[in-house]
């Protein structure tokens, strides 16, 4: 199994950020700068992983449409508002 700070360093390839800024960035209350990462967490890892090493809070904000309506890929779009679904109704 993954720990945070190995996904977290994962999706870090093509950012500047450290995996403690992403962290810190994730951990904190604004949206706008949680958004990319969340994103990209969507399209790069399985949603077991990501439940794994997510809050409850992160993953219920991750799944917001907002987000899910970003992702480009149709079928990983309906694949995560079918999660959203079913964990929130």
């Amino acid at each position: 199994m993954e720990t945070r700070e190995e996904v977290l360093k994962k999706i870090n390839w093509d950012y500047t950020y450290t995996v403690e800024e992403i962290n810190a960035i994730l951990r904190g209350d604004d949206f706008r700068m949680k958004k990319p990462f969340y994103i990209k967490l969507l399209k790069s890892f399985r949603w077991y992983v990501l439940k794994d090493v997510l809050s409850k809070g992160e993953i219920e904000e991750m799944l917001s449409p907002d987000v899910i309506n970003n992702l480009h890929i149709p079928s990983l779009k309906e694949k995560y508002k079918y999660v959203r679904q079913v964990l929130y109704g």
